[in-house]
């Protein structure tokens, strides 16, 4: 499929003022975003004392609705014209969910179906807000300029919820949990509110058809993310380095807590690490692909991953401090999967219809997505059978093997 550039048809003045409050919008909702997933499973535990069991079906709330609803949700908004009313919706009701967490906390009325029917709802909410905002990202940014965008709202949101997950203990200590569920609330409020000050101009045609057309058409977005040889190459590399992720997620803390005896504090200073690196991936990553070339950073990145987890993995028997190997690894890590994530974002706009990106995007991320949950899953019963450094050997495995979907792909060697 010949590469479409999806160009704004606003003035570049007010296209540059959209992307603004677009940029803006995006912080504040991922730093509210990260507040109330930080917040939920505080929630469970310490007010209503449930246990792993219950966290387990909350954590996996959010997922299942990627899962179960990403591909319908991108066949009826391609059918919308106005898409940004569309993620205004989806941010009034994560309002609606978190002020309404907020005053059962203050009231006493909290309990577990309450609590997971917010998980459910604020993942639907997710799923609806990302699906709209694939198509309005184009819109609002001049042409040319698309990976640049990419990085700025990646920087912005890692900034975000790096800042609320390490302000949460703050925000409990002083406000305690219902004043800070309020300030999610406020917080979304103030996203939903910067969004009426993006202006998308004249929008493409919308794809046309009633439900029944929709229901024969849930599987387009699959058909053409296939038959769209550079999507489908990040796609299937995106699926493999989420997999390794997930289960580096599942078994880390196990060989770093346990098998290594890392104090618990030092543990979370990896995570201060990790968090840094993502965000200056998602900076560096524009600058990286037009010096190298999509394909080869990818390719590179892919590769220097899979020699981070292996120091991580071997960290006992190299030389030096196991903890500064982790650090490597928890830098490394998150720097190259950051910088793979952000570099590419803008070929899904590049290749598809704007007709059809909504629908396009919501296949891939079911895709890329849908591995996560049962990586965890199946990485977690593993390990208890065979021990963390054989899960750990997959990891890299499955870091290294990213690269080859990639390398195999002709059709990326054309972005830079």
């Amino acid at each position: 499929m010949a590469r479409q550039q999806a160009i704004s048809t606003d003035l570049p003045g007010r296209q540059k003022a959209s992307f603004r409050f677009l940029l803006g919008s995006n912080t504040v909702e991922g730093f509210a975003d990260a507040l109330t997933r930080t917040l939920l499973p505080i929630l469970a535990v310490t007010a209503l004392g449930l246990g792993s069991e219950f966290l387990g079906v909350l954590n996996a709330a959010g997922l299942a609705a990627f899962l179960l609803l990403g591909v319908p949700a991108g066949a009826v908004i391609d059918r919308l014209k106005d898409r940004r009313r569309v993620m205004t919706a989806a941010t009034c009701l994560r309002i609606l969910v978190t002020a309404t967490l907020a005053i059962s906390t203050f009231t006493g009325w909290l309990s577990g179906p309450l609590l997971l029917g917010a998980a459910v709802t604020v993942g639907i909410a997710d799923v609806v807000f990302t699906t709209a905002l694939s198509t309005v990202i184009p819109r609002v940014t001049p042409a040319g300029t698309l990976k640049h965008a990419y990085s700025q709202l990646a920087v912005a949101t890692q900034t975000a919820s790096t800042a609320a997950a390490a302000g949460t203990a703050a925000l409990l200590g002083i406000l305690g949990m219902g004043a800070a569920l309020a300030a999610a609330a406020a917080s979304y409020g103030m996203s939903a509110m910067l969004q009426l000050g993006i202006r998308l101009g004249a929008a493409p045609a919308p794809a046309k058809g009633g439900t029944a057309k929709i229901r024969r058409d849930l599987g387009s977005g699959f058909r053409t993310l296939r038959a769209t040889p550079a999507l489908w190459a990040l796609t299937v590399s995106g699926a493999l380095t989420n997999a390794g992720a997930m289960l580096g997620n599942t078994v880390l803390p196990v060989f770093i807590l346990r098998d290594l005896d890392i104090a618990p504090p030092l543990f979370a200073g990896l995570g201060a690490l990790a968090a840094a690196g993502a965000i200056g991936g998602a900076a560096a990553a524009p600058f990286l692909t037009a010096a190298w070339g999509l394909r080869n950073l990818r390719t590179g990145a892919a590769a220097a991953s899979a020699l981070c987890v292996s120091g991580a993995a071997l960290c006992p028997w190299l030389p030096g401090p196991e903890l500064a190997w982790l650090a490597v690894q928890s830098l490394g890590w998150s720097f190259l999967v950051s910088v793979s994530g952000v570099a590419g974002a803008e070929v899904l706009p590049r290749s598809v219809a704007p007709g059809k990106l909504a629908s396009v995007a919501a296949a891939q991320r079911t895709i890329t997505l849908g591995v996560m949950p049962a990586a965890a899953l199946l990485g977690g019963a593993a390990a208890g059978l065979a021990g963390t450094l054989p899960l750990l050997g997959v990891w890299i495995v499955l870091a290294g093997a990213a690269a080859v979907p990639v390398i195999r792909s002709r059709e990326l060697a054309e972005y830079r």
